[in-house]
């Protein structure tokens, strides 16, 4: 496990389907909306689908709209970049990738235990006094491969 490095991420458009949910929902297997946002991007292929998509561009998992930091509701957004925003269609959510500082942790494994355990690391990681702040803007998941994620954390 590497430790989290600081990257200038540029700004981006995804455009997807969207959730909103909290932590404390995504605790109770039950009522987790986070796995079902991900059941339904596969089974309708929006990975193919969605109009614009800019060449070559991973799955995302995009962290936006947050109420309350972590302890609030957010929302999750499971898209791919598009070129431009004014070419998705109403049926779609898009979401802006803010420009700035990340904080990225990657992880490599099967995913749908990999991407809770480094959300668990990125957790630990900002309990710390020493770790910088997160400005709860905008963070989101790059699926890179079948088993491999980083998670790009915004910090001030």
């Amino acid at each position: 496990m590497t430790e989290p490095r600081v990257v200038k991420q540029p700004g981006r458009i995804v455009a997807g389907i969207q959730i909103r949910t909290s932590n404390e929902l995504e605790m109770r297997s039950d009522d987790a909306r986070i796995p079902r946002l991900w059941q339904s991007f596969e089974s309708e292929k929006l990975n193919e689908v969605i109009p614009d998509k800019a060449a070559g561009s991973p799955v995302y998992g995009v962290y936006t709209e947050y109420s309350n930091g972590a302890e609030g509701e957010y929302s999750v957004l499971a898209g791919v970049e598009v070129t431009d925003e004014a070419k998705v269609p109403e049926d779609y959510v898009t979401a802006v990738l803010n420009a700035g500082d990340y904080l990225a942790f990657e992880g490599q494994g099967q995913l749908d235990k990999i991407v809770p355990e480094t959300w668990a690391r990125v957790w630990a990681y900002f309990e710390s006094a020493e770790a910088p702040r997160r400005v709860f803007e905008t963070d989101y998941e790059v699926y890179e491969s079948t088993d491999k994620v980083t998670l790009y954390v915004g910090i001030r």
